[in-house]
């Protein structure tokens, strides 16, 4: 447990690892440099291994960071349904996607 919530460094079982294995594969097929991070999203059930754009900003820490929307997502197995495995997509597609899929926080009370 961190500051800002849970996080985890690595994981060595389960579905993710053969999915995490195959999108860097893919990765590593690509002309662009990426520097690979894995990005939860819990709301969703869903872990995705995202590629920073390490042209755009070679010091960046690969601890934190903003999504860019030059950076891509590739969703891991098992994906939410509607959003397919493995198949990598540009934030600014996927981001708007995954927003609708979020269902809204509960409202507070002003009393």
């Amino acid at each position: 447990l961190t500051p800002d919530g849970w996080s985890f460094s690595h994981f060595f079982e389960g579905p993710y690892l053969a999915s995490t294995e195959l999108a860097v594969r893919q990765a590593e097929a690509s002309p662009t440099a990426y520097q690979a991070r894995l990005l939860s999203i819990p709301e969703l059930y869903m872990l995705t291994l995202w590629l920073h754009d390490s042209t755009e900003d070679d010091t960046s820490d690969a601890s934190g960071g903003v999504l860019a929307p030059a950076d891509v997502l590739v969703p891991l197995a098992p994906a939410p349904p509607g959003i397919a495995a493995h198949r990598p997509h540009r934030v600014a597609d996927l981001l708007p996607v995954m927003t609708l899929r979020v269902a809204p926080g509960p409202l507070l009370s002003s009393a």
